[in-house]
């Protein structure tokens, strides 16, 4: 697999366009480019929704770059920057532009962010993709604006306006209101049935317009892509990915985009982030797709993002067996490429190395470690408290995710075999098959998800009764206390749960059922004993469970007795098997693939010291490292010293730097 380097650029009309033209080939050149998708009316350059004249004007300019750039063998593609809009930020609707604008669940209007169901937009927007259609672009991409949420200034996004109402009411054979249908979908406990039905109404909508578009596109032997963000929060759209890859594309493969790091600089926990992210981005991604994760630098530059956190983002996406890295260096703005000479420079040199990578990756390989599972309809399943929020919808399945790997655990975003994880409100949205089974094998859950397995029947699996939770204002605890060295760096070994870390906000205690092993104690700040801490196990369905009473949802508090305590719980969840896991300093994150034959393995040191050794402890059935490979934010490869599970590094590891691990064959 090469690195395909696919350049995200924009030049708006009032550019010169031989100028532009020659920087652009030059920048593409130097830069080792195959690929440039052109922005239109983006970010600073966008007033709102442009007239179709001056979308003619956009396409005009950048047809002579297109013919140019094609003419030397590098593809182009279009990006026009919205349909609904992503966010008023002071824009207006047009005079002519007589259109329903979104409207959120509290009944708040945006001013030029639109609704996709006004007829009058539709058929605007119909045109505007018949223009872009006609300039023959490899794909035309349809940016994340066609999404519910996230749309400035409304609360959480839309839409609830009196066209999405009426279409409800129809579909629902029911005389509702916004409020109505808000306070039901919302209502406390089982899902209430309008939920599926209003999920649906948004999604086929959806749906329809994208088909539409499709059939414009593809006309114009096009193919129509799709950019996405958070699979978490589309989930609280109700999307059905299925049928949106059915939408956009006639034929296989589809096109996709997707979001998966911050469009700044980030700490360590970021990589974390993206690792979930592009997991549950293939999770949804049908077999055949042509996958092009997001490389953002916004509001540009190097004072915003460093070539050192790019190269590691790029590189991520390369261990994903990625198609291409849809890369943001250059500002919407028109400036000059050449004020920035160095950015092609960097791509040219880093390349070689990120196409090394992605050839030790396949799309048949699956991450393995600690199950941390999600699915796209958990929102459709969840149990709400009755919390009037939308946002109350989303289902955060990363709590456990910030706690493993930088504690040096890999993990996987589906079910695995020997220990799976739960968290928070992640216990309301699986089977009880699925439970069950994952109960009879190690599971490992914090205090609100066992408080909800409790609810749900489960009590017996997990050895606990009568749940509650207590804060410090009922009792004030201030550290958990490890005791027996089984579970502990040493007996007697402490950790916080003090004030701001909100992890510790809610503590659970319940009555012990025989046979539960109490593993820690919550201890007062003059030592007196308060309750239980973490608790063990053994049910009778073979399966070992043990219950954390933090929220694991609520951030982390990372130290070395905590690593400790966990790492140990997690031998003895999965008795004794290896899951996968690193050894040799703070947060050194590793990933594991396999696609049940071959293997292959990735250790990062995000941690701002740098690193010389670490100790590999494989997965089971991945068989011991025979190569490790460091590969350097400057594009270089040099191969470390392998000796057993101790990996010696050539040079020390810097932060956002990785190693790759092949096994023996």
């Amino acid at each position: 697999m090469a690195a395909r380097y696919v350049l995200r650029m924009q030049f708006g009309p009032h550019e010169d366009s031989r100028t532009i033209r020659d920087q652009i080939m030059d920048v593409c050149r130097k830069g080792k480019a195959d690929e440039v998708i052109f922005f239109a009316f983006a970010e600073e350059q966008n007033d709102g929704h442009d007239p179709l004249e001056r979308i003619k004007a956009w396409m005009a300019a950048i047809r002579p770059w297109k013919r140019t750039l094609e003419a030397r063998g590098v593809a182009v593609s279009l990006n026009p920057w919205h349909s609904l809009l992503h966010c008023d930020r002071g824009r207006q609707l047009k005079a002519d532009q007589r259109w329903q604008t979104m409207m959120d669940w509290r009944g708040r209007a945006a001013a030029a962010v639109v609704c996709p169901l006004d007829p009058g937009w539709r058929a605007y927007y119909a045109e505007a993709m018949r223009l872009f259609a006609a300039e023959r672009f490899r794909v035309i991409w349809v940016d994340d604006d066609i999404r519910y949420h996230n749309h400035e200034p409304l609360d959480w996004g839309g839409c609830w306006c009196p066209l999405h109402v009426e279409a409800f009411n129809v579909r629902a054979d029911v005389d509702a209101s916004r409020e109505d249908i808000v306070r039901n979908v919302l209502r406390p406990g089982s899902p209430h049935p309008w939920r599926g039905q209003w999920f649906d109404l948004w999604d086929e909508q959806h749906c329809e317009l994208l088909a539409s578009w499709r059939e414009i596109a593809e006309a114009g032997g096009a193919r129509l892509g799709l950019m996405s963000s958070h699979p978490e929060t589309h989930a609280a759209e109700g999307r059905r990915w299925a049928a949106w890859w059915t939408a956009l594309s006639s034929q296989p493969p589809n096109v996709h985009r997707p979001h998966f790091w911050g469009y700044s600089d980030a700490g360590p926990e970021m990589l974390i982030h993206g690792i979930s992210l592009m997991q549950e981005n293939r999770l949804v991604q049908p077999e055949a797709v042509e996958s092009i994760p997001e490389i953002e630098n916004f509001p540009y530059g190097p004072w915003n993002k460093s070539f050192r956190q790019t190269t590691a983002q790029m590189a991520l996406a390369q261990v994903f067996a990625s198609d291409g890295l849809a890369i943001s260096l250059y500002d919407f703005m028109g400036n000059s490429p050449a004020d920035e000479p160095e950015r092609p420079k960097y791509l040219a040199r880093v390349k070689p190395m990120l196409a090394w990578i992605g050839g030790q990756f396949s799309r048949a390989m699956q991450p393995a470690g600690v199950g941390v599972p999600w699915h796209p309809d958990m929102s459709r399943a969840l149990r709400t408290s009755g919390r009037l929020d939308w946002a109350a919808l989303e289902v955060n399945t990363r709590g456990w995710d910030q706690w493993l790997a930088p504690f040096g655990f890999a993990y996987s975003k589906s079910p695995q075999p020997y220990v799976n994880a739960l968290s928070g409100a992640m216990a309301w949205t699986f089977r009880d098959e699925e439970l069950r089974d994952w109960l009879s094998r190690g599971l490992l859950i914090d205090g609100p998800a066992a408080a909800i397995l409790v609810e749900r029947g489960f009590g017996e699996y997990i050895g606990l009764d009568h749940p509650r939770f207590i804060t410090q204002e009922d009792v004030l605890f201030s550290m958990e206390e490890c005791f027996g060295p089984d579970f502990a760096l040493r007996p007697g070994a402490q950790m916080s749960l003090n004030a701001g870390k909100p992890y510790k906000d809610r503590l659970l205690q319940a009555s012990l059922r025989e046979g539960t092993r109490v593993i820690s104690m919550l201890r007062s700040p003059s030592q007196a004993a308060l309750g239980h801490g973490a608790v063990l196990f053994e049910n009778s369905l073979g399966g070992r469970v043990a219950v954390m009473p933090w929220d694991a949802t609520a951030g982390t508090n990372l130290c070395t007795q905590r690593q400790a305590q966990i790492s140990r719980v997690l031998l003895w969840l999965s008795r004794g098997i290896p899951t996968g896991s690193v050894e040799g300093g703070a947060w050194l994150v590793p990933q594991f693939f396999t696609d049940g034959t071959a293997w292959r393995g990735v250790v990062w040191n995000v941690s701002p010291d740098a690193c010389s050794s670490f100790t590999v402890s494989p997965p089971e059935g991945m068989g011991p490292v025979a190569r490790a490979v460091l590969c350097t934010t400057e594009g270089r490869r040099l191969d470390a010293e392998v000796e057993g599970h101790s990996i010696t590094l050539p040079k020390r590891m810097h932060q956002w730097e990785l190693v790759v691990l092949n096994p023996s064959e």
